[in-house]
């Protein structure tokens, strides 16, 4: 099978900018946008790892299914599947009001632990998915 590595070294690039941008927030207490910004560089880096492994690209944004995806190439990506069930939630709650119960708003729902743990899993999928394509750590 030919890899696609040009293409999934750009995916991986923008997971990696992903997680520095949800890391200047979780810095800068902004929860809700550390979570999202975390379940977008998983988003990145698991289609960095299926472009790498297919030419077409994946119009999927669900991380367990990502994950199970990923799987099929990898089974060391089945424990992703579980990071997933947290970061999904991530994914349009994070952002628009109306998608949390009243009175909730985003920014004040989302806590240090929330962001705390979502960018844990995102730092474990770019670091695997890093050493996958690059054949190192990212770290």
């Amino acid at each position: 099978m030919k890899l696609n590595r040009e293409d999934a070294l750009r995916w991986l690039e923008q997971a990696e900018h992903n997680l520095k941008v949800a890391e200047h927030n979780f810095k800068a207490s902004f929860y809700s946008d550390a979570c999202f910004m975390a379940e977008q560089t998983a988003q990145a880096a698991l289609k960095a790892f299926i472009v790498y492994h297919k030419k077409r690209l994946i119009w999927e944004h669900s991380i367990q299914e990502l994950a199970r995806i990923s799987a099929q190439y990898d089974g060391n990506f089945e424990e992703f599947i579980e990071y997933g069930k947290i970061l999904d939630r991530y994914y349009i709650p994070t952002r628009y009001p109306d998608a949390l119960a009243r009175p909730a708003v985003p920014y004040k729902t989302y806590t240090e632990k929330d962001a705390r743990e979502a960018l844990n899993f995102a730092r474990k999928m770019v670091g695997k998915v890093s050493e996958k394509i690059r054949g190192m750590s990212s770290r």
